[in-house]
C-alpha cells in the first residue's frame, strides 16, 4: 500500500506499459493532432467565409435576375421620356412624374420576389430604399416647379455620399440613368 508520503513529484510522470515515462512520440502526436484540428477549422472558416453572402451586393440569382430585368425595362423608359430643360413647365413636371412611376414599378417588381426572398440578400433592402428615396426627392422637386418656385435638385447623400453611388455598387447591371439626378 502506498501512503501518501512516499508519493514524490517524480512519481507522478506517466509510465509506459514498460515502466519507463512516455517519451517524446507522444508529444510529437499530441503536436500534429492540434496542427491538423486547427488547420481543419481555419479551413472551415475560410471555406464559410469564401461562401457567405457578401453584404454588399445583390448577388441572389432570382433577385439579380429580377432586379436587372426590371432596370432595362425603367432605364428604357426613363430615356423614352426626357425632356431637355428647355421644355415647357408642365412638360418637365409631366416628365418626371413619368419617370419616377417607371422608377416604381421597377421596386415593385423586385419587391413582388416577396420579403422572404428579399431578406436573403441584404443590400437588397437599402437598395429598393435608397431608389424610393430619389422618387421622393424628385417627386418634391416636381411638386415645387408645379407650385412655380425655383427648385434645386440635389441627390440624397447618406453619412455624405449621394446615394446613386451606393445604388450603382452593388454589382448590378443597373445603373441609375442620369436623367433621374440631372434636373435643372
Amino acid at each position: 500500500m502506498t501512503h501518501l508520503s512516499s508519493v514524490r513529484p517524480d512519481n507522478l510522470g506517466a509510465r509506459s506499459a514498460s515502466g519507463g515515462k512516455k517519451g517524446p512520440a507522444v508529444w510529437v502526436i499530441a503536436v500534429a493532432a492540434c496542427t491538423v484540428g486547427a488547420f481543419s477549422i481555419f479551413c472551415a472558416g475560410l471555406w464559410s467565409y469564401a461562401n457567405h453572402d457578401r453584404p454588399e451586393l445583390i448577388d441572389n440569382p432570382p433577385v439579380r435576375e429580377t432586379a436587372e430585368s426590371a432596370c432595362a425595362t425603367m432605364q428604357a423608359a426613363v430615356v423614352a421620356k426626357a425632356v431637355p430643360p428647355s421644355a415647357a413647365l408642365d412638360v418637365r413636371i409631366r416628365a418626371v412624374r413619368e419617370q419616377n412611376a417607371a422608377v416604381a414599378a421597377m421596386v415593385a417588381q423586385v419587391r413582388s420576389l416577396g420579403s422572404s426572398r428579399l431578406d436573403d440578400d441584404r443590400p437588397t433592402a437599402a437598395w429598393l430604399a435608397d431608389w424610393e428615396t430619389l422618387v421622393e426627392t424628385r417627386d418634391q422637386y416636381a411638386n415645387d416647379l408645379s407650385a412655380g418656385r425655383r427648385p434645386h435638385f440635389l441627390v440624397p447623400t447618406v453619412d455624405g455620399v449621394p446615394i446613386i453611388e451606393r445604388m450603382n455598387d452593388v454589382d448590378l447591371v443597373c445603373e441609375v440613368p442620369p436623367q433621374l439626378v440631372d434636373l435643372r
